[in-house]
């Protein structure tokens, strides 16, 4: 049986649902619905924390969509300094 797990690149903004149905589609961005800012908690001018994972997430410049802010949940010592 194969470990649908084995090759998943973990990111904590970015869920898992699509991949355990076969699919390697990723969203990594979202429309800015209603429904799509329940997920989140206001942090400050254009950023939001996502209630399940915690990890940091910001509104595009245009506001009509949610991305997220860093590209992977390890985090270098020049992404802090940003």
């Amino acid at each position: 049986m194969r470990d649908i797990f084995e090759m998943f690149d973990w990111h904590s903004g970015i869920g898992i649902d699509d991949a355990l149905v076969n699919n390697r589609k990723f969203v990594t961005r979202m429309a800015n619905t209603r429904r799509a800012r329940s997920h989140f908690i206001t942090a400050g001018d254009n950023l939001l924390v996502h209630r399940a994972t915690k990890a940091l997430w910001r509104i595009s410049d245009d506001g009509n969509s949610i991305e997220p802010v860093f590209e992977t949940d390890v985090l270098s010592e020049d992404d802090l300094k940003e």
